[in-house]
């Protein structure tokens, strides 16, 4: 009798402790981190990456109120940071990419591969417009840096940040 209950104490601890040991996975995105992995690495012209809808980036007005939303996919890794939207032959006008980096510092993007003209909106960790490219020139390799350091790094089609008055001193949201 003795050797059946510390078995059968051995067996609920051993469930218990290995329910205590697991992570729960994230609901949502949590973290930003992108909500789903690519599954292709090797994109190119013919074979263009997929928006992936990772969340949801407002531009807020001195007034604190929202003048501008779009869906936005996460870069938050080396290979993001390098593939952007290179590749992809359109953008609906409410998309767009928001590049993650884990501090702040002087950045510089390029139009290496990009089809699609941008403005690219340098943001500082208040989440503050600190500078804005706009209108790029598709398939350029010319740097264009920021004007100040940057934590994130906004990229949206061609026009919207004065469709919008996106400028600098505006914030974001996301």
């Amino acid at each position: 009798m003795k050797t059946k209950l510390i078995a059968f104490l051995t067996i609920i601890v051993i469930v218990v402790a290995s329910g205590c040991n697991k992570t729960p996975k994230p609901k949502g995105n949590n973290g930003n981190k992108p909500s789903k992995e690519l599954k292709v690495k090797k994109y190119d012209f013919d074979n263009p990456p997929e928006f992936r809808k990772d969340g949801e980036l407002h531009f807020i007005n001195e007034s604190d109120s929202v003048i501008f939303s779009i869906d936005m996919e996460l870069a938050t890794n080396e290979e993001e940071h390098a593939r952007g939207l290179m590749f992809r032959k359109q953008m609906d006008e409410n998309k767009g990419m928001l590049f993650i980096f884990p501090n702040e510092d002087w950045r510089s993007f390029w139009m290496h591969n990009t089809l699609i003209p941008l403005d690219i909106i340098y943001v500082n960790a208040k989440r503050e417009v600190v500078s804005i490219c706009k209108n790029t020139n598709t398939l350029d390799d010319t740097s264009l840096p920021s004007e100040a350091p940057a934590m994130y790094v906004i990229e949206i089609n061609a026009g919207l940040c004065d469709k919008y008055g996106i400028d600098k001193g505006t914030k974001v949201n996301f």
